[in-house]
């Protein structure tokens, strides 16, 4: 019996320790995406405020890049993309409604992953640009049949769902794999049973963490 509850003991002491790390690493990460994101919004805005739309529009889409669930910076600065593209294509300036409307669309797409974030902010976007497209073309055709027609073609290649790269979501994998096992190694092996830090194994296992996180991002930034 006390030999089943000193097991029992080491074995909460072992969940205790991944969760904490896990925790923490999540808990650094989110900190990261959320205050990066919300530096990026600060600038745009400022560079709003001084009549500067075309940095405004890249600082809103770099704002909006750092997505994370629930980070209210990610929505405003793609709120803010939708509003300046809207007044844009309203005052006849084209140009600039499709950049702001292609930023949207970038800055959306590049933080999907198993699945896509605000859908119904890149389905306008994607409807936009579409019509955008269609119509600069017009300018040097006669035929509104024809404008229609590379609408819907354009709209058709603006909503196709390509799959990610295998290579980068194989490298993203791999990365994540080995940023949970160095960290479940560095609270397993790495702290003994009174709490000490084992040199060797800290340094084992935090470099199998450190490269597992570095391939993460790498796999993260470069997944087409």
């Amino acid at each position: 019996m006390k030999l089943d509850r000193t097991a029992a003991a080491v074995w909460i002491r072992v969940v205790s320790r991944i969760v904490a790390v896990a925790g923490v690493l999540l808990a650094v990460l989110a900190v990261r995406v959320v205050t990066a994101s919300r530096a990026e919004l600060a600038d745009a805005d400022d560079r709003h405020a001084r009549n500067d739309i075309e940095g405004a529009i890249v600082g809103y889409r770099r704002a909006a890049r750092w997505y994370a669930p629930a980070n209210p910076y990610s929505a405003d600065a793609l709120a803010k993309l939708e509003r300046i593209a809207m007044e844009a294509e309203r005052s006849g300036n084209s140009a600039r409604a499709l950049v702001a409307f292609r930023a949207m669309r970038s800055a959306i797409m590049t933080g999907r992953s198993f699945y896509v974030p605000f859908r119904a902010e890149l389905a306008v976007a994607d409807r936009h640009i579409a019509h955008l497209v269609a119509r600069a073309d017009r300018g040097a055709q006669t035929s509104a049949a024809n404008a229609a027609r590379v609408e819907r073609e354009h709209l058709a290649l603006l909503e196709a769902d390509p799959r990610p790269g295998v290579v980068w979501s194989f490298v993203l994998l791999i990365g994540f794999g080995g940023w949970i096992a160095g960290a479940v190694g560095l609270a397993i092996r790495a702290i003994d049973d009174e709490g000490r830090i084992v040199g060797r194994e800290a340094r084992r296992w935090g470099t199998v963490m450190i490269a597992g996180f570095g391939l993460f991002v790498l796999g993260l930034a470069l997944l087409p």
